[in-house]
Parts: C-alpha cells; sequence; structure tokens
C-alpha cells in the first residue's frame, strides 16, 4: 500500500514538472557518482598503506634491482654492484 502511494507520488511529481525531476535525477546521480570516486580513493589509499607497512609494493609502483658484478649476492655489501 504504501509502496503504491510512491509511486503515484513520483509519477506525480514527473509529470507535473518534468525538467525539474530530471535535474533533481542528474544532482542525485552525480553526487552518488562522487561518493563512489571517494570511496574508491579512500579504499585505495588503506590498501596501499596496509601494502608499504607490511613491506609489500603498493599497486602500479615500479621497484629497480640492481645485480651484483659477477652475478652473487653475498648480502654483506663486500661485492659492488652494477648500477
Amino acid at each position: 500500500m504504501i509502496g503504491t502511494i510512491v509511486i503515484i507520488l513520483v509519477l506525480f511529481a514527473i509529470i507535473s514538472n518534468p525538467q525539474q525531476s530530471a535535474a533533481t535525477t542528474r544532482n542525485g546521480v552525480e553526487t552518488l557518482g562522487d561518493a563512489g570516486s571517494s570511496i574508491t580513493v579512500f579504499l585505495t589509499n588503506v590498501v596501499n598503506s596496509i601494502a608499504v607497512s607490511t613491506g609489500s609494493r603498493p599497486a602500479g609502483s615500479t621497484y629497480t634491482t640492481t645485480t651484483p658484478y659477477g652475478g652473487v649476492e653475498t648480502g654483506d655489501g663486500s661485492t659492488p654492484t652494477v648500477r
């Protein structure tokens, strides 16, 4: 019963003033789009922060590595690296 009344009121608003209804709908959709973008940016920043704090690479980042001269990595810094 309540759903029917809501549908009738919406149809009445659209029929009686279609330009205002279109503008209201457009503004509502833009607001939802902005909210979706904000949520996406927030979640991306949270995931990248967690990745960095755990030693992982954030999305979209590139790291270069160097190979020690001679191809053997000792880990103690005694082997010079090629840059």
